[in-house]
């Protein structure tokens, strides 16, 4: 590609994508097609992957980020200059304060005039919804749980990480799935598939093993990672009973949290008027679906399932490529050569 380069990016506990947008995505930014209708979406020429963000005590979390993007970069052999990057990313950095420090560093580490920093919950919002207003759940390592009004108002439900929120996410699955899995196989609870299937995940005798899984420096995402026994189990053919439980309890949560999400944002709205949409690949196990559906319909008769347009990327790729959205309050810009910009700037 020639000229400068516009950059988006995606990260989260497990990994982290960044894209390089085609040339084409000016003429996509700004044609909105129809009367009422978004923006196309922005399309990539190249995307690259890099692992993920994994905490250390002690270890400045924005430097970490920082070192994670600039990894990716180099993965996609350094193009340059780069005009603009914008980024959706999970944890560390996830306060205000932290994104106003990370922003500026990306900036001087790329060479980028202008960055916008969000969280992946305002990328994921803005690409399964297409930049319209409502209601996301996105549920794969952790939670998150968006609503987004017409007139820009952001409102969070769970999202609180692995140790006290992401109720039905893919580490509260795993994790449920393994203490089943030793239960069973101590006999404090009942036999279950799950002990077979940790013992060759984790290794044998289970107990032992389990002890030494603790050392692993990748544990948050390999417990996650269990999450997905857990959900074929509660399938055919094995049909296993205490997975499926297990399963049903996530599903109930999710809905719950999109339930309480929608309510809150939109409360006079009258029935089927809300959309609201999905992410990550929990809610891609059958079922989990079907309990977050029925959740969802029960408790909140104003929701609408959406088909997810698209995800965290795209909405990412529609910031690079300058969308006109109601998510720019959940957007921190550093800009090189002060000019308007969204909130937080």
């Amino acid at each position: 590609m020639s000229g400068p380069v516009r950059l988006a990016v995606d990260g989260g506990q497990t990994r982290l994508r960044m894209g390089l947008l085609a040339d084409t995505d000016d003429a996509a930014a700004t044609d909105n097609g129809g009367a009422g209708e978004p923006a196309a979406a922005p399309t990539f020429a190249e995307q690259v992957s890099v692992p993920g963000f994994q905490w250390t005590l002690g270890e400045d979390p924005v430097e970490q980020q920082c070192r994670r993007v600039e990894a990716a970069w180099e993965a996609l052999g350094r193009p340059a200059p780069v005009d603009v990057v914008a980024l959706g990313l999970a944890g560390g950095a996830s306060d205000p304060d932290s994104r106003r420090r990370l922003a500026p560093l990306v900036a001087r580490r790329l060479g980028a005039p202008r960055v916008l920093l969000t969280g992946d919950d305002v990328t994921t919002h803005l690409g399964v919804l297409a930049g319209a207003p409502g209601v996301v759940i996105a549920a794969g390592t952790g939670v998150a749980c968006l609503a987004v009004t017409a007139g820009g108002e952001l409102l969070n439900v769970d999202g609180l990480g692995y140790l006290f929120g992401d109720a039905g996410g893919g580490f509260s699955i795993g994790l449920a799935g393994m203490r089943a899995a030793l239960e069973g196989y101590e006999g404090r609870g009942p036999a279950t598939v799950l002990t077979e299937r940790a013992e060759r995940l984790v290794g044998s005798p289970l107990r032992l093993a389990i002890k030494r899984w603790y050392a692993s420096p990748s544990l948050v995402a390999d417990v996650a990672a269990f999450s997905a026994q857990v959900t074929q189990a509660a399938g055919p053919p094995d049909g296993d009973p205490v997975a499926r439980s297990l399963c049903l309890r996530a599903g109930r949560d999710l809905g719950t949290s999109a339930a309480t999400a929608a309510r809150r944002a939109f409360p006079d709205a009258p029935a089927g008027s809300v959309p609201v949409s999905w992410a990550g690949g929990v809610l891609g196990a059958p079922v989990v679906f079907e309990a977050f559906a029925a959740e969802l319909a029960a408790s909140c008769p104003p929701a609408a399932l959406r088909t997810p347009a698209g995800g965290s990327m795209t909405g990412a790729a529609r910031l690079a490529a300058g969308s006109d959205v109601p998510h720019l309050a959940g957007v921190v810009t550093h800009s090189a050569v002060a000019r308007p910009g969204p909130a937080g700037s």
